[in-house]
């Protein structure tokens, strides 16, 4: 085969075609590099990036897709090991409500999910803050500032949220794609508050 012309290249690199293989390469990427929990945060920074660097037109290889994630990592591993704990005492609580062995189970489900909702979006906005050297203790508290500050674009990313955990339950082996989806929208969600 000889050299893709200007055509080729528009056909599989840009367009919705383009978005959704970058959707897919994103999820997978973050998937597994979320697969120790505890850099989950970290991971979701750098598909944010990623993705922010693919709509702008700049280079945007697996390799620097890496190279974020091992910089998000060096910015405070306290913060985003401190977010995974509390997502996990979240989710104990839900379950325990859950489970009929707490009294008043279903008000403990209802505020322990809206606490929750919250909390995941805040830590989004905060991803989407990620720079090189950033410090994670700065950054979380700026998504929650963000998270309140932007009411709109809270309750859209809330939504991304629960489409995700819909297509989860729907056919859960698509839970590998759902980071790409969530970085998508929290690209979509900071571009439309600038």
């Amino acid at each position: 085969m000889g050299r893709r012309t200007g055509e080729d290249r528009a056909v599989l690199g840009a367009g919705a075609f383009g978005l959704f293989a970058e959707m897919l390469l994103v999820g997978l990427a973050v998937s597994v590099l979320s697969l120790a929990a505890v850099t989950a945060l970290p991971a979701v920074a750098a598909g944010v990036a990623h993705v922010r660097r693919h709509l702008h037109g700049r280079p945007d290889g697996v390799a620097d897709l890496g190279r974020d994630f091992l910089a998000a990592l060096r910015g405070g591993w306290v913060s985003w090991v401190a977010a995974v704990v509390v997502l996990v005492v979240l989710a104990f609580n839900v379950a325990a409500g859950a489970s009929g062995a707490v009294p008043g189970g279903t008000g403990v489900v209802v505020v322990t999910c809206a606490v929750t909702a919250v909390v995941v979006v805040a830590l989004l906005r905060a991803a989407a803050r990620w720079t090189p050297g950033a410090r994670w203790r700065g950054l979380l508290s700026a998504g929650a500032r963000a998270a309140y500050d932007d009411v709109a674009g809270s309750a859209l990313l809330l939504l991304a949220v629960g489409l995700s955990c819909l297509v989860v339950w729907m056919f859960a082996p698509l839970v590998v794609l759902v980071p790409g989806l969530l970085c998508f929208a929290t690209v979509a969600v900071e571009a439309r508050a600038r």
